[in-house]
């Protein structure tokens, strides 16, 4: 375990506490004599803490406890002393030790930084994990920020085998500190677990449910294995053929795969069983689009901006649409509002290139150099993200490329298919 990795960040040089509290128990001398007294012994306890904590950093955690047991014989009341000691036990694997240490740390004072989630670390390590659990819940009340309490928190319900229970500390552990890699290695590991219990919950309840091809479907998908996923979508719909939702699943990687045909048989299945779901229809639109057919297109799309209420990638659609019509003005609008909605997104790319050419066509020389240079801009920004990036955007959008008016006054198209993401 790296429990040492917090060890080695808790000890510190000095305690500002260490003179206060050792006139409040010398409270009964009095004169220049009691007051050297006080200063003696002060300087011997700050010295013996500075020590220790410098043995600690140097990984002579042996030597670092004599300096503690000095200090608490010193100062027998101070908790910092007790908390110090306990951490050069527990990195030396005196458990038990710890455990008393940092248990007389805690009774001195309850709200010492850190002893109740390092007691819960020993207390893990000593494989008592219902103390371990209280002792880290006591610091969580404590300290609801403490990312480290809250991943031994995790850890502990793992060990425990409560994988769900673990979830929602290392959840919120990963949102505190989020670029922490045993946090994220932990989550990782709960949510699998989680999701494995799960799935075989549902296996045993009826090994042949479509939510098992869907499953498989969904695994194959995530994998970038479009015909494998398309297989699996298909099983399901053959047992539960009235799921709006798997038409969808199925047109989406259709779609990814190139095969547009089935996608559009799919997305109007899925537009059957849910009228005027603004989804379907631009699932719908949107592919008749791709293939050509604006004419289709277009009334499904101008329904689903409608359902919108506010742009989305149906807006970039629709423009396209709207543009292969005839109609520019209206496309223009849309094409606009898609821009503007997502201003360095895939969709304004697309959005900025199109609006080139529809410019063009409509005799705006000016805005179209301007949609251009946009255009070319977010393109370079985009390079410079790296190749590993679009490649992997490659791998999953596989539909075809807009094809320029003509390769003389057009730019380049962009070097990605148009954006699938949903409105």
């Amino acid at each position: 375990m790296f429990a040492m990795e917090q060890i080695s960040t808790r000890i510190r040089c000095a305690t500002p506490t260490v003179a206060v509290l050792l006139l409040s128990l010398l409270g009964a001398f009095t004169g220049t004599h009691a007051q050297a007294q006080v200063q003696t012994r002060e300087n011997r306890v700050e010295t013996n803490l500075r020590l220790g904590a410098e043995a600690m950093r140097s990984g002579k955690a042996e030597e670092a406890e004599k300096y503690f047991r000095e200090v608490i014989q010193l100062a027998p009341q101070l908790a910092e002393g007790y908390l110090d000691l306990g951490l050069a036990q527990l990195k030396q694997g005196k458990l038990e030790d710890a455990v008393a240490s940092l248990q007389t740390a805690l009774q001195h004072n309850a709200k010492a930084p850190g002893a109740s989630m390092f007691l819960g670390i020993a207390y893990f390590q000593m494989n008592h994990l219902d103390q371990a659990r209280a002792a880290l819940q006591q610091e969580m009340d404590l300290n609801p920020q403490n990312s480290e309490a809250l991943m031994w928190l995790g850890i502990t319900e793992l060990a425990a085998g409560n994988p769900e229970k673990a979830v929602g500390p290392l959840d919120k552990a990963a949102e505190l500190s989020p670029k922490d890699i045993n946090i994220l290695d932990y989550r990782g590991r709960a949510h699998l677990l989680v999701s494995k219990d799960s799935y075989a919950r549902m296996y045993a309840l009826d090994p042949n449910s479509w939510r098992m091809h869907r499953l498989s479907a969904q695994i194959y998908a995530e994998s970038n294995q479009h015909k494998e996923a398309i297989r699996e979508y298909q099983a399901a719909i053959k047992l539960a053929p009235k799921q709006a939702d798997l038409y969808e699943e199925l047109g989406d990687e259709c779609r990814k795969d190139g095969a547009l045909d089935v996608a559009a048989t799919a997305y109007k299945n899925e537009l059957e069983l849910t009228p005027h779901n603004g989804v379907a229809l631009y699932d719908l639109g949107s592919v008749l689009v791709d293939q050509g057919k604006a004419q289709d297109g277009v009334p499904l799309l101008k329904e689903a901006v409608q359902i919108f209420a506010k742009p989305t990638v149906a807006d970039y659609y629709l423009g396209r649409g709207l543009a292969d019509l005839g109609l520019y003005g209206e496309a223009v609008d849309h094409l606009e509002k898609a821009a503007a909605a997502g201003p360095e997104s895939e969709m304004a790319l697309h959005s900025y290139y199109k609006l080139s050419q529809v410019y063009r066509k409509m005799h705006r020389p000016v805005d179209a150099r301007n949609a251009l240079a946009r255009f070319q801009e977010l393109q370079a920004q985009r390079s410079k993200q790296g190749a590993q990036q679009l490649a992997d955007w490659k791998k999953m959008n596989t539909a075809t490329l807009e094809t320029p008016a003509s390769p003389s006054d057009s730019p380049s198209p962009p070097d990605k298919a148009p954006p699938r993401d949903k409105p």
